[in-house]
């Protein structure tokens, strides 16, 4: 349910939100099967580079082509989970293999309906260690998010339990699953597919559930805890919304084509799914007494590199953007190149390797931070200065620096703070106790600044964030973890 903010910090809010407003960008939250580079190169910056299990905007409110940027290193994620495996390191580039689905929720704050790094939820294919988090942790077959829950760090929230998904689905409730798409709605349900066939219990009886199928979660199977997370489901209540046979003909009626200009006619894979709010509602009877309102949504294909987005309104076509269409088209069209989503394709001839594996619309604050090069060692002679540089895009004209010494050693993980009533569109948390390094100016939306020296024989793990003011309101970035040896 919706917090009561105190009237006073709430009027502060209001009154900054309209100056933060126009810096907010509305579109896609993405994440890409594999490594891609932005359309726009990003100045040139570590931002450039975008990894499978980082989350990256399209902005459709900027000039088009919009050019997909990161909105959250996984550096970020890194210092949200702390040392999940017990290695003693915050750097795990690998964490989490590929984010597979992204889930908005339902917003508490004033400002519900913006995004932040903290309070969307998401898939992941390789399960984190638990090593802060405690058993089950975040599992492919869950959807969740790290964090803060009293005072203790590293924690999983989760939207919805693998053990809720089996309950539904009339499995037994250890059954291992993998959750390739999601989207959700509280008038709608959940809508989810998973990464294998498994035969399933539905109201409509037993049924081969195949990764390539689309089934729902109604909404009167679903009990909510007080934030909108799913509390229980209830058995074998899940109805399969559209066999894997009925998306293929959704794909082919696309007419879409690939990274290679070959024309599309199968799904294989669902690989993400959101609401498609321009399309029209579908009333299904799954079986006889069975009665399930539909809306159309938007997906995304394992068949689907070159990274296209599909709908099923009108039994099945290209998505259009606010700046184009999300795919090229089957006769003459060419290859789907990639440019549509906001990245580079590999050439002029052949689009970029990925399909689009999470998918949410929203709005947001872009704040990203994080170091070239991560991992240092202190012995024998220290670390330089400028040994790293740190890349950011600012929405501020100016970035005020800090840092904190962060705990280190097995399991540890940096203690947060709310910022409230700060930093209500930028990332919502701060570290403690913050030293301040240095002001740095914005230039062309982004900001370069190096690492101070470090004496030699000196490890230490250095927490860095950075404040700008937006109008009247003060956003953070999304923390970056220096590990030094």
């Amino acid at each position: 349910m919706n917090r009561r903010p105190c009237p006073a910090l709430l009027l502060s809010t209001l009154l900054a939100a309209p100056a933060v407003a126009q810096n907010l960008g509305n579109g896609l939250l993405l994440t890409f099967s594999q490594p891609e580079t932005t359309m726009s190169n990003s100045n040139g910056t570590s931002l450039r580079f975008l990894q499978p299990n980082e989350i990256s905007f399209l902005d459709f409110t900027m000039p088009c082509p919009v050019s997909a940027e990161k909105w959250s290193p996984r550096t970020c994620f890194h210092v949200q989970a702390g040392d999940e495996n017990s290695n003693a390191m915050y750097w795990e580039p690998t964490m989490m293999g590929n984010i597979d689905a992204l889930v908005g929720g339902i917003a508490s704050t004033p400002v519900g309906g913006t995004a932040n790094p903290r309070n969307i939820f998401y898939s992941v294919s390789t399960a984190v260690g638990t090593g802060v988090s405690g058993a089950p942790g975040l599992r492919p077959g869950d959807i969740g998010r790290f964090a803060r829950i009293g005072t203790n760090d590293g924690l999983i929230e989760y939207f919805l339990r693998r053990e809720q998904i089996n309950q539904a689905l009339g499995l037994p409730l250890n059954t291992p699953i993998d959750v390739d798409a999601a989207a959700f709605h509280p008038s709608f349900g959940v809508f989810l597919s998973l990464d294998q066939d498994v035969t399933v219990t539905t109201p409509c009886g037993p049924v081969l559930l195949q990764d390539g199928a689309v089934f729902c979660l109604p909404p009167w199977t679903l009990a909510y805890n007080s934030n909108w997370t799913i509390a229980s489901t209830l058995p074998n209540s899940a109805v399969v919304v559209y066999t894997e046979a009925q998306m293929d003909a959704f794909v082919a009626n696309a007419q879409v084509t690939n990274r290679f200009g070959a024309c599309l006619t199968q799904v294989i894979d669902v690989e993400e799914l959101e609401l498609d709010w321009s399309g029209t509602m579908t009333t299904m009877v799954p079986c006889p007494g069975f009665i399930l309102t539909v809306p159309a949504l938007l997906f995304t294909a394992e068949s689907g590199t070159g990274a296209s987005i599909l709908t099923t309104d009108s039994g099945g076509q290209i998505w259009t953007s606010p700046c184009m269409p999300m795919g090229r088209s089957c006769g003459g069209g060419g290859p789907t190149l990639g440019l549509q989503a906001g990245i580079q394709p590999t050439s002029g001839s052949i689009g970029a390797p990925s399909y689009i594996s999470g998918l949410l619309q929203t709005a947001t604050l872009r704040y990203p931070l994080e170091a070239r090069i991560p991992v240092h060692n202190s012995t024998p002679s220290g670390v330089p200065a400028g040994a790293t540089w740190f890349d950011m895009a600012s929405p501020g004209p100016f970035n005020w620096v800090f840092v904190t010494f962060a705990p280190s050693g097995v399991n540890a993980v940096p203690q947060s703070l709310s910022g409230w009533p700060n930093s209500l569109f930028g990332y919502p948390d701060y570290y403690p106790l913050p030293n301040f390094y240095n002001a740095f100016p914005t230039i062309g939306g982004h900001c370069t600044f190096p690492s101070f020296a470090t004496p030699p024989n000196f490890p230490v793990k250095l927490l860095f964030q950075s404040v700008t003011f937006v109008g009247s309101s003060i956003e953070f970035s999304t923390p970056a973890m220096l590990d030094i040896l």
